[in-house]
């Protein structure tokens, strides 16, 4: 009788143990689609506030620089603002309009929850194609970092005519691997020991990781790009990279003593003379 209430007790304990796990898993995938919100701060010198509707809401973006036939869509990654453009935006404003949006499920944005690179990229080619209403003939480059990066990777490769360059930082190659590293960063072993938050997250949004894939968009766009990454980058390593190379017919730029996502501010004059030297050998949209 005493076995039988010694096994009960270590049952019920178990059994509270799972449930405490799932339920655990279940708050942090919340979490993960929707993350904390950070403000952008002030905006930028030169910039107005603007809206463009998408869907059931309107994306927020700060549009400012100079008129020409070039115009650029500035994507923060995961956790980000608009703030994080501060060093190259006015740099890019001399160059042309300069969109920078707040994305889904982030800082200023209306939307509840991010899109992990698939739903971004759909404000993405909003955002392209109403410039492309107001100017038939703009030049429309793509700037991205971590999954902003990815998401500008699906979007040229879903509509690359919108198109005319790409220069990303620190995309992963493919969500199931960004989100096995993103989960492994900190934790040896996380992305096993965590892997129902995946699961859960995915399905709240509505994707499927190994089917998001700007590795595989990036074949189907043919104008030139920028791929940077760094050494120092522990967050995505050099397979996301390299695959989004290869499959874009391009070089990694690398870098060395940079974290995760801080090539864009801390390279910022060295980015932009990049970006003038790629688009200035590109021909005007007829």
């Amino acid at each position: 009788m005493r076995r039988k209430k010694v096994w009960f007790r270590v049952g019920f304990v178990l059994a509270g143990l799972v449930i405490a796990y799932w339920l655990g898993c279940a708050s942090m995938a919340q979490g993960y689609v929707s993350p904390i919100r950070l403000k952008s701060g002030e905006i930028f010198d030169g910039f107005t506030e603007q809206n463009i509707a998408y869907k059931n809401y309107e994306i927020p973006i700060w549009v400012g620089g100079s008129q020409t036939r070039d115009y650029f869509i500035l994507v923060h990654g995961y956790g980000g603002t608009r703030g994080y453009w501060r060093d190259i935006a006015p740099l890019l404003a001399s160059r042309g309009t300069v969109y920078i949006p707040s994305t889904m499920g982030q800082s200023e944005s209306p939307a509840k929850q991010v899109g992990f690179g698939k739903g971004e990229s759909g404000e993405i080619i909003a955002i392209a194609e109403a410039i492309r209403a107001k100017d038939s003939s703009a030049r429309i480059h793509l700037l991205g970092v971590s999954m902003g990066g990815a998401a500008t990777w699906l979007a040229a490769g879903e509509r690359p005519d919108l198109f005319s360059s790409v220069t990303s930082e620190a995309s992963f190659a493919q969500l199931d691997w960004g989100s096995d590293d993103f989960l492994s960063v900190n934790i040896p072993g996380g992305s096993k020991l965590f892997r129902p938050i995946i699961w859960i997250a995915e399905r709240k949004v509505g994707i499927k990781g190994s089917e998001v894939s700007p590795a595989h968009a990036a074949a189907n766009f043919k104008g030139p790009s920028i791929i940077m990454q760094s050494h120092g980058d522990i967050m995505f390593g050099a397979r996301h990279c390299d695959s989004i190379a290869q499959a874009a017919n391009s070089q990694v730029t690398w870098f060395e003593e940079y974290k995760h996502a801080e090539i864009f501010q801390d390279e910022a004059e060295r980015v932009d003379e990049m970006i003038g030297k790629m688009i200035s050998k590109l021909p005007q949209v007829k």
